[in-house]
């Protein structure tokens, strides 16, 4: 599965900045864990450096923790001016 999305996410770089993977399920269903091992591992060509995660309103990019309280409709925006462009 991985590799599936090691492959996509390669593709849409070739076009756009950067790539937003959205994780749904029921809670305990490991979304928070798998989002914390691709944050600390990295997966496919990707380094930890160049992935950042989005976990109940904290984002963790290069290891800093960034909490924003959004009031927008768009709660992902706010975190937008802390992910570089690859």
């Amino acid at each position: 599965m991985l590799e599936t999305l090691n492959s996509a996410c390669k593709e849409i770089l070739k076009v756009k900045k950067r790539v937003l993977i959205a994780l749904t399920g029921l809670h305990g269903s490991g979304k928070s864990t798998l989002g914390k091992e691709l944050r600390r591992k990295g997966f496919g060509d990707f380094k930890p450096y160049q992935i950042a995660v989005i976990d109940d309103g904290v984002m963790s990019i290069n290891h800093p923790r960034v909490k924003i309280k959004s009031d927008q409709r768009d709660e992902l925006r706010p975190f937008f001016k802390f992910i570089m462009p690859f």
